[in-house]
């Protein structure tokens, strides 16, 4: 079975490849850790083109491990020599996908499945914040009254347009920036606290928008809506991976023309 994220993986950076190390590493299972740690290694001293491509190629092979059983993972690495052995990233995608209640179009490409993921955890996000907070994340991104007043008005004749409307007023920048750092402030929320103050910081560096308000958001929000049932190691560790990778992908706008900012079908 090919690789099938090589292209979105390779759009990270040493930051992002060691948030993804840290979060696949375990002591139990089947997964490379001083393989992926001797990769991330080499890449951080010695950027290169060749180098990045193999730990992209590591790395997918350990999410996908993570969405297999390990009894099948053995059975199609010592027996059938497949690499990489995992299911398919479509499969892992697929499952956290029903596991969380989001429809994805059949046909997507990974990274435009990993995005909607995003989209669709901005908006709930958004919605378990009170309107003060709501009004005060606006406020610190520095939308003004009168487009946030115009926002909100549509939104209370039709919540299922959170990202429509968000767009039609804001527009696709200001869009994108909120759209992510929800997303962010979601993921935060399935990490350790320590684990969640590094991620911030190092979002924020990037997006320096985000800094007034990002952390405010994710330790004040309720997190009831996330409130699943993750049985297993394997989906709380797939969970953070692909949102994380769904980030990655939106940072440079929305894959292959998807309608960025259409709703995220959870309906």
């Amino acid at each position: 079975m090919p690789y099938e994220i090589t292209s979105l993986l390779l759009k990270c950076e040493s930051d992002d490849f060691s948030f993804l190390v840290k979060q696949i590493g375990s002591h139990i299972n089947f997964t490379s850790d001083s393989e992926l740690k001797s990769l991330l290694s080499d890449y951080v001293t010695y950027p290169s083109v060749g180098i990045k491509t193999r730990l992209c190629c590591c790395i997918e092979r350990e999410i996908r491990y993570l969405g297999s059983s390990d009894m099948a993972y053995a059975i199609r690495k010592l027996r059938y020599h497949e690499e990489p052995a995992g299911v398919s990233i479509h499969e892992v995608i697929e499952d956290v996908s029903s596991r969380l209640k989001v429809k994805q179009k059949p046909l997507g490409s990974p990274e435009s499945k990993v995005e909607r993921l995003v989209k669709w955890a901005a908006e709930k996000t958004f919605f378990a914040m009170t309107p003060e907070q709501q009004r005060d994340m606006f406020d610190k991104a520095k939308i003004n009254k009168e487009q946030q007043n115009k926002f909100f008005d549509k939104i209370k004749e039709n919540k299922t347009r959170f990202l429509p409307f968000l767009l039609s007023v804001l527009g696709p920048e200001i869009t994108g920036t909120i759209v992510v750092g929800l997303g962010t402030a979601a993921l935060a929320t399935f990490l350790g606290k320590k684990a969640a103050e590094e991620l911030i910081k190092h979002i924020i560096t990037k997006f320096p928008l985000w800094a007034e308000w990002l952390g405010p958001v994710v330790w004040g929000l309720s997190i009831g809506w996330l409130a699943y049932d993750l049985q297993g190691a394997a989906m709380r560790k797939t969970v953070p991976l692909l949102l994380y990778l769904g980030i990655v992908g939106l940072r440079d706008g929305p894959e292959d023309g998807e309608a960025f900012w259409a709703e995220p079908s959870n309906e």
